[in-house]
């Protein structure tokens, strides 16, 4: 039983990882209403940027501070990007936001390789969660743990400050973003006034 409960807890972290990541692409296409599918190629220019500035600065605070430093240069890159090509594609079909987007991921990706280049890279453990806690026997790495408590304190945050209807909680994405020709709603609403018109002309 204590085998299977480290296992649990270790899905449970993994899970807790994946919304972190899924939860921002969550807010993208809400906010937006766009199919951003870059998103993930820009997590992954965080994470290497992190890699670089982490193992530069040495310590709790340049470890920490680094982090911080590679999220706000993401987030300048993502404000750039947003205002060269994402504002050009807002009342495009889905189908050309998605190419648009995937080749913006594969730019980044060959950049990505460009600088770092092919191989692996291992970085150092965030200070404070180096060891492990005890389980039954089983040792539990206490960045795991930690990723179980901040996966619900994020999404208690995102529930309490992010409108209900950016992240689909009433309604429906789909419905809620301007489309070209009219949107849903109003091509719904027009159908709806057809067919009753059709039926005064009719009687």
């Amino acid at each position: 039983m204590a085998f299977y409960f480290v296992q649990f807890l270790t899905g449970l972290a993994s899970a807790a990882s994946l919304f972190l990541v899924a939860s921002g692409l969550s807010i993208i296409f809400g906010v937006t209403r766009i199919v951003n599918f870059a998103h993930g190629a820009f997590y992954m220019l965080g994470a290497y940027v992190a890699f670089t500035l982490t193992e530069r600065f040495s310590g709790a605070i340049g470890f920490w501070g680094g982090i911080v430093a590679a999220a706000l240069i993401v987030a300048v890159i993502g404000v750039l990007v947003e205002m060269v090509l994402l504002r050009r594609i807002y009342h495009a079909p889905e189908l050309f936001q998605l190419l648009a987007t995937f080749g913006l991921t594969l730019m980044v990706e060959d950049m990505v390789v460009l600088i770092w280049g092919p191989s692996d890279l291992l970085g150092r453990r965030a200070p404070g969660f180096k060891g492990a806690v005890d389980f039954f026997g089983q040792n539990i790495p206490s960045y795991d743990l930690f990723l179980i408590v901040l996966g619900p304190l994020v999404l208690g945050a995102l529930w309490a400050v992010v409108p209900a209807n950016a992240l689909g909680r009433s309604g429906s994405c789909r419905d809620a973003r301007p489309r070209h020709g009219g949107g849903p709603r109003r091509q719904s609403k027009m159908a709806v006034y057809q067919r009753v018109r059709g039926r005064g002309i009719s009687r």
